[in-house]
């Protein structure tokens, strides 16, 4: 409803951005949930091997459709996403996190390449390419280097941020987090939306 397009594109790149607890990561979970209610299968690049397979089961996700590659390196990382991009079968792709690749100037080239044939991998296959990432660090921000590839290559940019925690006694139930609409290339930006289990998320330009 927010974004004006139905959802998340297929066959493009999504980019879900902001810092650690901001929602994005539950948000992805959602978005990979209604993607298999069509029974298709989903697929997580897990490079960081912190999948938590019980937390994406309570976000709705059928654990036996869906596919946890751990990679064992960066680039190893890079080209499974290219390979599973183009897998027709998978209604989407999450690579959780983007942002640990690692920042020499190889690794980048290297993901800044994979970006360039991703696009048009996933436009032939019509797999929702899914990425997470955190801000880039303030040394990085002050000598200039915050622009990201992926940023360039997505259609859709989110960024979210935490505003507060629902507690119930000493036990949190939720929180509500904003969602800037940062990039959207296919519709107009939304202005409020409320998702399931008390995470409400407000929209804006």
């Amino acid at each position: 409803m927010a974004l004006g397009i139905g959802g998340v594109p297929r066959g493009k790149i999504t980019l879900l951005s902001g810092k650690a607890t901001s929602g994005k990561s539950t948000l992805a979970a959602l978005i990979l949930a209604r993607a298999q209610g069509r029974g298709r299968p989903v697929a997580l690049i897990d490079l960081l091997h912190t999948c938590d397979a019980e937390y994406l089961e309570r976000c709705g996700v059928r654990l036996h459709d869906l596919l946890v590659v751990r990679p064992e390196d960066d680039r190893q990382a890079l080209e499974l996403a290219l390979t599973l991009a183009g897998r027709a079968e998978l209604a989407a792709l999450l690579f959780d996190p983007w942002s640990a690749l690692g920042s020499d100037r190889k690794t980048q080239r290297f993901a800044a390449a994979t970006l360039d044939r991703l696009v048009g991998v996933l436009a032939r296959s019509g797999v929702a390419f899914l990425a997470l990432a955190e801000p880039p660090p303030l040394w990085r921000r002050l000598a200039g280097l915050s622009s990201s590839a992926l940023a360039h290559y997505s259609a859709l940019h989110l960024n979210l941020s935490r505003e507060k925690w629902f507690r119930q006694g000493p036990d949190v139930r939720g929180y509500a987090a904003t969602v800037t609409i940062a990039k959207n290339k296919l519709g107009p930006a939304g202005k409020y939306i409320e998702t399931v289990r008390g995470i409400g998320y407000r929209f804006k330009e």
